[in-house]
Parts: structure tokens; C-alpha cells; sequence
């Protein structure tokens, strides 16, 4: 019996709803783990979840032929969990396309993080995340939260809507559009739901009492799936998403979980903390023995292939790219430009104004703290920032080890 939690019925009646309008699903009996929706003009059936999962399988029922004239399209089926019986009958054919990238980390045959880590870093880059956390640590009131099927209903809308403003911030940061603000009711809808089944977690690095880094993945017996993950680029020096990533596997360990699938797309974080590579497929499955049913398979595969090609040529990347600049092309006012220099005066900063880190809006100032708490493992409360009341384009931080000046030009 399948446990994916793609094909669970939380998560398949929330996507029919939210994507389809709430169109039925109808299953084959020809085909095991899967439902189906029909295209609204063309001739096939789509996997209900269509590219919103991170890995879908299925097992093919020789047994039955309910498949007859009929042509369906199966996205995102990993290649290291085919069909066991993969599809061999006479007249059911099936053309594969590649799609994107996997990863994944196997943790069998270690015994924690530590391990693990010897195994897959180098000597200087464990020396680099042991310093990362010991500064993060120093510099800010930090916390790590897991959130699972104990979570109530109100501490779970705070912090869904704390991980939405976190993806927003990176996409930002990125200047990327992304799906996931659009989808983000599917999203809200259906974790809570999972989470409570044993379908899901959430992983939270809180600093100074906000979420600053966090993901969310699905779990399907002792394997979890990555599906999205954020963080703060104010705390980009800090590497507060590997961090992040580290005590989510220090979690696998404690609980039995022996695999953690980051799933689809390249991302530095995955190059890093993964030990195995895969490839996505798409599939088209269809009636060899009808014509309708092979033609319209084999203009899907050529679209799907044409697809993968722009996607190698990295147009999908251009796209995303000019979708974020038309979108922001209203009130945008650019990154303002600054000099940072040490403070080599002595002021009285009694006839200064006192900025709130928080409020301030003229330029972020965070990032530019935070590199200097970083760079001097300072803690956040004993840094004050002055702004001079007659040139507000003039700021000056004052910590214990460290004084910078930092003017807007």
C-alpha cells in the first residue's frame, strides 16, 4: 500500500479544489496509487497534483485494460522509484521524458549528523558550519522548533504566514516570480491538515522570537520530502538555511528516518548536503493499439521534450527573471547605493535620533548590521544605530567591538 503524501486524500481533494475548480477525480484499475482529472479540451487524462508534488508513483495492473484509447500524463515520477513491474504489455506504451534534477541524502549506514558530515564535507567546510551556529548562537537569542502533529490551530496560522513573509523575502532578494505566493491558499489549506495526520513537518530557526529560516516537508514512512524552503537574507553571512537544513537531519537521525529526498531543482544547499543524484520523468502512458490515443501521446512527449530542451538552455530562468521585473516595474525605486567606513570620530550622540532596526525603511540596514555582528560575533542588544536628525541619509552603528558609519550616496 502506498503511502505517498501526494496521492493522500488531503492532499489530492485540496489540489482538485484549489487548481481544478473541484473537478472529481476518477481512477483506473489498470493503474495503482494514481487519480485523474480530464484535461478540459484535449484528449487525456493529468495526474490529480499535477507538477505542484514532489514525486509521484504508481504501479501498472496488468490485470485490467481500462486504459483503452485513453492517453494519460503522469508528471514528476523520480527514477530511483519506477514502476517495479514497469509498463512491458503489448499495447500499453509509455514514452519517458527527462524533467529536472533530484537529490537526495542517504542516511542509511550513519549514525547522526556528525557522521554523516565527515562523510560528505570536507574538514573546512565542517569547521565553517560549526562556526556558523556558534556565531548565529552569540549574536541573537536563537531557538529550533519542529512543528508536528502537536501544533494548535493558532500556532499554526502565525507561523504559516511567518513562512510565507519568508518566502517572499527571497524571491525578493532573488529577483525571481515564483508560483508559490499564488498558491500560497493551497499551501495554508492543506499543510495544517497533514501536519495533524502525520503527513508533514515544519522546521523553524527562530531568532530574537521570528522565524528567520524555515521549510516544509512531507514524510512518507521513514523517507521526507523537501517541498519548500526559505530564509531571511539578512542572515545570509550567518548561512542560517544550512543551519536550518543541519538540525532537520539531526531530527532524521533521533527518528528513525532514513532518507531525506530535497526533491527537484539544483540549489546550492542540495549540491552540498546531498550523497546521490537522480532525475525526474515525465510520463505519457497510452493505448498503443489506438491512433487518437498514440497521437496525441506522442505530441505531449515532443511538447514535454521541447520543454525540457528550454529548460537545459536555462530560458525557464530568463522567464521567471522578466516575470519578477514586470511585475515590480511600478514603484521601484532601485537598490539605494552606500559607503561603509569605520567610525574614526568621537560624537555625541545625545542629539541624534535613535533608529528602530525594525521600522527603519529607508535602506536595510539589517543586512549591514548583521555582517558586522558576524563579522565580530557580537550580540544584537548591544548595538545602537543613530541617524543624524539634519542629514537622514547618514547612519551610524555603535557596538561594544565595532563602530561603522554608513552613508547613503
Amino acid at each position: 500500500m502506498s503511502h505517498n503524501p501526494f496521492t493522500s486524500k488531503i492532499y489530492q481533494d485540496n489540489w482538485l479544489k484549489h487548481f481544478v475548480g473541484g473537478k472529481t477525480s476518477k481512477s483506473f484499475s489498470f493503474i495503482k496509487g494514481l487519480s485523474f482529472y480530464k484535461h478540459a479540451y484535449l484528449p487525456y487524462y493529468i495526474n490529480v497534483g499535477k507538477n505542484s508534488t514532489n514525486g509521484i508513483t504508481y504501479q501498472i495492473d496488468a490485470g485490467f485494460e481500462d486504459y483503452k484509447g485513453k492517453t494519460f500524463l503522469i508528471y514528476d515520477v523520480p527514477e530511483y522509484c519506477m514502476p517495479d513491474n514497469s509498463i512491458n504489455l503489448k499495447k500499453l506504451k509509455n514514452y519517458k521524458v527527462r524533467q529536472y534534477k533530484g537529490f537526495l541524502a542517504d542516511l542509511k549506514g550513519y549514525d547522526n549528523l556528525e557522521s554523516y558530515m565527515l562523510d560528505a564535507f570536507s574538514s573546512k567546510s565542517r569547521n565553517k558550519h560549526r562556526s556558523s551556529i556558534k556565531k548565529l548562537e552569540a549574536c541573537f537569542d536563537v531557538s529550533y522548533h519542529i512543528y508536528d502533529k502537536t501544533i494548535s490551530k493558532k500556532d499554526y496560522d502565525q507561523v504559516i504566514q511567518g513562512f510565507r513573509d519568508l518566502v517572499l523575502k527571497r524571491y525578493d532578494s532573488l529577483q525571481l516570480d515564483t508560483n508559490l505566493v499564488g498558491e500560497w491558499s493551497f499551501y495554508e489549506e492543506v499543510i495544517y491538515p497533514m501536519l495533524k495526520n502525520g503527513q508533514a513537518l515544519m522546521i523553524n530557526v527562530c531568532v530574537e522570537g521570528k522565524p528567520e529560516a524555515m521549510s516544509l516537508v512531507f514524510v512518507e514512512g521513514s523517507k521526507i520530502i523537501g517541498a519548500i524552503k526559505a530564509f531571511n537574507p539578512d542572515f545570509y553571512k550567518f548561512n542560517i538555511g544550512h543551519i536550518e537544513l543541519s538540525k532537520l537531519i539531526e531530527w532524521c537521525f533521533e527518528n528513525g528516518i532514513n532518507t531525506l529526498d530535497f526533491s527537484k531543482g539544483e540549489y546550492e544547499y542540495k549540491t552540498k548536503w546531498t550523497n546521490y543524484e537522480y532525475l525526474y520523468h515525465c510520463h505519457v502512458v497510452y493505448d498503443s493499439s489506438s491512433f487518437s490515443s498514440s497521437i496525441t501521446a506522442f505530441f505531449l512527449a515532443k511538447y514535454f521534450q521541447l520543454k525540457q530542451y528550454l529548460r537545459d538552455k536555462r530560458f525557464n530562468y530568463f522567464v521567471v527573471k522578466m516575470k519578477y521585473k514586470f511585475k515590480n516595474l511600478r514603484g521601484s525605486s532601485g537598490v539605494p547605493i552606500f559607503k561603509i567606513s569605520s567610525l574614526s570620530e568621537a560624537l555625541d550622540f545625545d542629539s541624534f535620533q535613535v533608529v528602530d532596526l525594525e521600522n527603519d525603511s529607508q535602506i536595510n540596514l539589517k543586512r549591514i548590521v548583521y555582517d558586522m555582528l558576524y563579522r565580530k560575533q557580537e550580540s544584537i542588544k548591544n548595538i545602537v544605530i543613530y541617524k543624524q536628525v539634519s542629514n537622514s541619509k547618514i547612519y551610524y552603528i555603535i557596538g561594544r567591538k565595532s563602530q561603522l558609519k554608513v552613508e547613503i550616496i
